[in-house]
C-alpha cells in the first residue's frame, strides 16, 4: 500500500508539470529510486498505469534509476554506503541519498 501513496504523489507531480508545460501528452517519466527506500518499482508501474488512465500521462513509459545508499558522518564527514560501515566517531549518520524516490524528469509532446 505504501507504493500507492507514493505513486499518487508522483502522478500528481507529473500531471502538474505537464500542465505547466502546456503539453497534451506525457511520453516518458524518469524516476530515481533509492535502493533503501523500500519502494518496489513493479508496484509503482502497476499503480501508475491505473492512476494515469484517461490523463495526459496514460501510456507513458516509466524509467527507474536505482540510487545507492550514501550516509555521511556529521562529525568527520566520511561517506559510507551502509549503516553497518559507519565510522568510529559514534556520531550517527546523515542520509545523503538512497532512501527516497524523486521525479527526475518527464518527456512531453
Amino acid at each position: 500500500m505504501h507504493e500507492f501513496a507514493v505513486t499518487r504523489s508522483l502522478v500528481d507531480q507529473v500531471l502538474e508539470s505537464s500542465r505547466q508545460a502546456s503539453a497534451w501528452r506525457v511520453t516518458a517519466v524518469r524516476v530515481r529510486v533509492g535502493r533503501s527506500s523500500g519502494i518496489v518499482p513493479e508496484s509503482v508501474e502497476f499503480y501508475f498505469s491505473q492512476l494515469t488512465r484517461g490523463t495526459a500521462a496514460e501510456g507513458a513509459k516509466l524509467d527507474f534509476e536505482a540510487i545507492d545508499l550514501r550516509i555521511r558522518c556529521p562529525k568527520c564527514g566520511r561517506v559510507f554506503g551502509d549503516f553497518a560501515e559507519l565510522c568510529d566517531c559514534n556520531a550517527g549518520g546523515e542520509v545523503l541519498a538512497g532512501q527516497d524516490i524523486v521525479l527526475e524528469s518527464i518527456d512531453v509532446d
